[in-house]
């Protein structure tokens, strides 16, 4: 191999990392246009398994709907089909991790051809399958569910979603696989808290008139909350890591791009350009940093929804929950799937999680015990990308 084309190879790897972390717009050359379809595979994966599942549990439940009474009672029934629900979603984001896997592995025509396979499932072969067999009808439900994802995931794919879509999926599993951590270190002292509300009576009283639609609002407000704190925490962060790293020398990257593909790549004696970021590289890198922060919060909000759903299931009878209210309670249903609990536990357990989700995003950013588990991780992987960067460009800095 000569000169040239090792030092093409090593530029093709190292553009490849950044596409994996998350970052496209870091790098010089642009491939928008290029392996669209198979970049979008794994993505159609999730919505392919997903729609199935969810239709087949929303079938199921329904048909379950009039003996709602006597099997909210039963916690075996509950546990069962919770269990189902959490599988049906869980099952389509492994089938996509595991496509996204095995496509790196394929040669070209074999990525191409299993990309149209997987097009030819979504679009034509599952809707048939589900149109024969009622688990839905009409043109407008397959336009928005089996076609109309199509070609909205391919131009997400071409401005760059594809890469951070990819890296979201991975760091997901990170986070669920942390699940430990944050239920041994930031749920004990919250539960504390919160349990009180749980059992308050106003409470349930309050998030059962309150209708979903006007539910969403609230939680969306509260959502909001945390996305301002996070964006302004997150930008004085970010700031701070650029002007550290733009006034060091080549030498002061080693240590932070050990283990990369820049790693043999860095030249410590060479000279080291200033090379700020621009407009799209600042909005992909704090998106990247955004989400991770918010990964980890909607995982942490969702386990608290799960541990409340699971409590109020097997501690709170029915008939409780009718004195609470004043009424007997009506079945619960989210997104449209029926739910083998009250509505008021659907509605508590959601209003509950989005507050202590945004208990955690401020306790994550100011409590330096939070801070060090779970905050400091994410910038640190942050600052790896950012000196990679500057490597990157000095080495290769092109216009195009």
């Amino acid at each position: 191999m000569s000169a040239s084309e090792s030092a093409e190879a090593d530029r093709r790897a190292v553009e490849a990392w950044f596409r994996r972390r998350g970052l496209p717009h870091v790098v010089r050359r642009k491939s928008q246009g290029r392996a669209l379809l198979q970049r979008a595979t794994p993505a159609l994966v999730v919505l392919l398994v997903l729609d199935p599942l969810l239709s087949e549990y929303g079938a199921l439940t329904a048909a379950n709907h009039e003996d709602f009474t006597r099997r909210v009672d039963n916690p075996v029934y509950v546990l069962v089909e919770l269990a189902l629900l959490a599988a049906a979603i869980v099952a389509p984001v492994v089938a996509g991790w595991a496509v996204a896997r095995g496509m790196r592995r394929l040669a070209g025509r074999g990525r191409l051809v299993l990309a149209w396979v997987v097009v030819v499932l979504t679009v034509a072969v599952l809707p048939a399958i589900e149109q024969r067999t009622g688990l839905h009808h009409g043109l407008w439900a397959y336009l928005l569910r089996n076609l109309l994802p199509v070609p909205i995931l391919l131009a997400l794919v071409y401005v760059g979603a594809g890469a951070i879509f990819n890296w979201a999926l991975r760091n997901g599993f990170h986070q669920l696989r942390r699940i430990g951590t944050l239920a041994s270190r930031a749920l004990p002292l919250l539960m504390l808290v919160v349990l009180f509300s749980f059992f308050a009576t106003e409470v349930w009283q309050v998030a059962d008139a309150l209708p979903r639609w006007r539910l969403w609002l609230v939680i969306a407000f509260l959502a909001l909350l945390a996305v301002l704190f996070l964006s302004a925490v997150l930008s004085d962060e970010l700031g701070a890591m650029v002007r550290t790293l733009h006034a060091v020398p080549l030498s002061d990257l080693v240590g932070h791009v050990a283990g990369t593909p820049l790693a043999a790549l860095i030249d410590e004696n060479g000279q080291k350009r200033a090379h700020p970021l621009t407009r799209s590289e600042l909005a992909n890198i704090t998106l990247v940093l955004f989400l991770a922060q918010a990964l980890q919060i909607a995982v942490f909000s969702m386990l608290v929804f799960g541990l409340f759903m699971l409590f109020g299931a097997l501690a709170i009878k029915q008939s409780v929950v009718a004195t609470w209210l004043g009424a007997e309670p009506t079945a619960g249903v989210l997104f449209g799937v029926h739910l083998p609990v009250t509505n008021a536990l659907v509605q508590v357990s959601l209003f509950l999680a989005v507050f202590s989700g945004l208990y955690f995003a401020a306790s994550v950013a100011t409590d330096e015990r939070y801070r060090q588990s779970f905050f400091e991780p994410l910038l640190a992987d942050v600052r790896v990308s950012l000196a990679a960067r500057e490597v990157y460009l000095t080495r290769w800095l092109t216009s195009g």
